[in-house]
């Protein structure tokens, strides 16, 4: 028996002032809940909010009868009017809760019904169901990302809501990723180990208040594995798939193979360890221009490496995450055998990356404030190294260093949140950056930008229906001034099954030091750095109507966004055969659209599709150029998942259309210099990919699949030039056809 329940319950007619007592249970277990947030409304004037502790209790002072609105991550929300002293609330466990936690731009987790951002999640048996080798196949069916290849660096980016990956910031557990590679500027999303991810939270807009520079475009927080309570628990993974009809047992197709040990050394100590090898042997592509050793897609080879040290009291806990990558990308050229008298041999190049990154993240509990603060360094490492392979006695000359670039970044970040007031929650931070940067790709010396920054939110419940999320960012930068970068956000419930939110943020990023002072000149490339950039400031307007039909389970959702940048940063390679590619603030960039989706459930069957429309605009000079104000394309995808109970069977299908890609470009002078605009592009395109994810017994999962069932690899451009690594005209490289892949999964456990 509860006796402090008890005891409040008996004694509440004799207390000098009357209290309200409720307990939350579970409906199911008949077990105390913790950590409901509850909401006492009385009327317009009197609001108060608390957490129902280890014995599932909350108690008010306000007078009866008053409404209580309570809200859970595992639970379905509900609102009921309280008109007696005590009372017993029966929470009804939700169906798709674990689905439904969000944490990124949160104060803690919660689900996404209840934020006031739209966030978009893809869980770990999704990304086990696609048999996903690199972040870019998980997120390729997701609308408002598309992405770029750059097949000279053997590297992959991308764009959200229009916007290039350089203002996109990409997180591991909300912690910046470091190594901002190829002549874009952008994060490699292929150096991510995918085997530790748990899931991938997305939030589209300006995230700046919360994340500082680089998120104009939006936010991918990738959530990493942090372990169970298991004594015991082991994890392999092994994964052989074709490149189109290339498979080999040990060097062609792809190969893919992972462990992962942890342990509960104690109650309150947990430890984990895992390692992955991810090998890629390459793709020859167009056999009139390529052969088995000079390949359009080059070899690659993967080392992930990590640990994870977790530490957990009643109000603190704390965990050491270490993750390591080695990778090497290897240019094969093609062989000379032009001289009878000497052995034939190949002029080659490696590609390699080094990653160490180091988190050191705790939450405590500080009475009704929770601190999270979180330390980070990460030393990031590229190199290209040229050799001769001498083909027929297979030996190699000795490596010369041809490029070389070093980045090293210290992060730190505490957050401050109190969720306890009468009016919501609040939360205020300090965060630092300090880069150090350095290598022959850069201009000579070291260099070197910091930037420290402060800001605060609050999450104001102005009745029961409205929510305001107001927020501010000042930050200091080493090279740069600044401006406060302000936000709001807002959610309106028109009920429990129907919300309406609206977002506005003032987004900005500094030039990187890649762009400040990139230097990066040989046979191939002509590309030099702009020290006199200015930072890119932007403003973002998004709207998102959600309503939920739980009887039918069918979730829809119409949103809209604009962004606006000014100052955007971006390639500018004069017509000049001998003049260099460098940066520039380009006056103004647009981009707009509108999304729609859908997701309905009924028993083992799953369906997901939805359309988007985006469209872009870029001032192309800063005389007024006479373009459109915006260029539209297409996107539709269709998730869909069918689940077979008796055999533990599920069948899933992913379906993408990316319509044509077009923008305006300036071509060659006329007869009076004057250059002049036009429409260029690359066509559209559909991928296919289906999966078979068999369950044998508890521990063993079986995936068959095939990926880009259309056998695309390639789509027509009408471009009149290439870029910074002179890409080919007529032909743009999407894909290398359609693959096979077989995926194992063991589990073993002692609970």
């Amino acid at each position: 028996m509860n006796y402090r329940f008890l005891f409040i319950w008996l004694c509440f007619p004799f207390t000098v002032q009357a209290q309200v007592a409720l307990k939350f249970v579970d409906s199911k277990t008949g077990l105390p809940v913790e950590g409901v947030q509850v909401n006492f409304i009385k009327d317009s004037a009197k609001k108060f909010f608390a957490l129902s502790d280890k014995q599932g209790l909350v108690t008010t002072t306000l007078e009866i009868p008053l409404k209580v609105r309570s809200s859970h991550i595992s639970y379905n929300a509900q609102e009921i009017l309280i008109q007696e002293s005590t009372k017993t609330i029966l929470l009804t466990p939700s169906v798709t809760a674990l689905k439904e936690i969000v944490i990124t731009g949160q104060y803690a987790p919660q689900s996404a019904r209840s934020s006031v951002y739209k966030v978009r999640t893809i869980q770990a048996d999704r990304i086990e169901k696609q048999g996903a080798n690199t972040l870019q196949e998980i997120l390729a069916n997701e609308l408002n990302i598309r992405f770029g290849r750059d097949n000279a660096l053997g590297t992959s980016g991308l764009s959200v809501q229009g916007i290039s990956g350089q203002n996109v910031k990409v997180l591991i557990d909300g912690v910046p990723m470091v190594g901002r590679s190829g002549v874009a500027n952008e994060i490699d999303i292929g150096q991510i180990n995918v085997n530790s991810i748990d899931r991938v939270e997305i939030v589209e807009g300006p995230m700046a208040v919360n994340f500082g520079a680089d998120a104009l475009a939006g936010v991918i927080n990738i959530i990493t594995k942090k372990g169970g309570s298991e004594k015991f628990v082991a994890n392999l993974t092994l994964q052989e798939e074709t490149v189109e009809n290339d498979y080999s047992l040990f060097e062609e197709g792809i190969h893919n193979a992972g462990l992962s040990l942890g342990s509960q050394l104690s109650e309150r100590f947990y430890i984990s360890a895992e390692g992955r090898i991810n090998k890629f042997g390459g793709w020859v592509g167009d056999e009139t221009q390529f052969d088995d050793r000079n390949r359009q897609w080059y070899p690659k080879d993967q080392y992930f490496g990590g640990m994870v040290v977790r530490y957990s009291d009643d109000n603190f806990s704390m965990h050491y995450r270490m993750d390591y990558l080695d990778q090497t990308i290897s240019n094969l050229g093609r062989i000379n055998d032009l001289d009878p008298d000497s052995e034939p041999f190949s002029p080659d190049q490696d590609f390699l990356t080094q990653r160490w990154m180091h988190q050191l993240q705790a939450e405590w509990q500080l009475g009704n404030w929770l601190l999270n603060p979180v330390i980070s360094y990460t030393d990031y490492e590229r190199l290209t190294e040229n050799y001769v392979t001498f083909v027929v006695s297979d030996l190699e000359t000795n490596r010369t260093e041809a490029q070389n670039t070093f980045y090293n970044t210290f992060f730190f970040r505490n957050t401050a949140s109190i969720n306890s007031l009468n009016w919501g929650s609040a939360q205020f931070g300090l965060e630092t950056t300090f880069d150090k940067g350095a290598g022959s790709t850069l201009s000579e010396g070291n260099k070197y930008m910091e930037d420290i920054a402060l800001f605060a939110s609050a999450e104001i419940t102005v009745n029961d229906k409205l929510t305001l999320r107001p927020g501010v960012r000042y930050s200091y930068n080493s090279t740069f001034e600044t401006t406060p970068t302000p936000s709001l956000n807002a959610k309106y419930d028109f009920n429990t099954a129907t919300q309406l939110r609206f977002g506005y943020g003032r987004g900005f990023r500094v030039p990187s030091l890649r762009e400040l002072y990139h230097y990066f000149v040989d046979a191939n490339h002509n590309i030099i750095g702009n020290p006199d950039l200015e930072p890119e400031y932007s403003h973002n307007v998004n709207l998102d109507l959600t309503h939920h039909l739980d009887k039918v389970n069918l979730k829809l959702s119409l949103s809209g966004f604009y962004n606006q940048i000014d100052d955007r940063i971006g390639f500018f390679t004069p017509e000049q055969s001998n003049a260099a590619t460098t940066y520039l603030n380009i006056s103004k960039f647009k981009s707009t659209g509108a999304i729609l989706n859908a997701t309905w459930e009924y028993k083992g069957l799953r369906l997901s599709p939805g359309a988007t429309y985006i469209g872009r605009f870029q001032r192309l000079s800063e005389n007024e150029t006479d373009v459109p104000d915006f260029i539209f394309n297409w996107e539709v995808n269709t998730a869909l998942s069918y689940q077979i109970k008796k055999t533990n069977t599920t069948i899933s299908a992913f379906y993408k259309y990316n319509g044509p890609l077009e923008d305006y470009r300036m071509v060659d002078p006329d007869e009076d210099g004057v250059f002049t605009p036009e429409l260029q592009g690359v066509e559209g395109f559909s991928l296919l990919d289906l999966s078979v994810n068999q369950s044998i017994g508890d521990d063993l999962q079986l995936t068959l699949g095939a990926r880009n069932l259309f056998d695309i690899t390639a789509v027509d451009n009408n471009f009149t030039s290439g870029g910074a690594h002179g890409s080919q005209t007529g032909s743009t490289s999407v894909g290398y056809g359609t693959s096979y892949f077989i995926r194992l999964n063991y589990q073993f456990k002692i609970k």
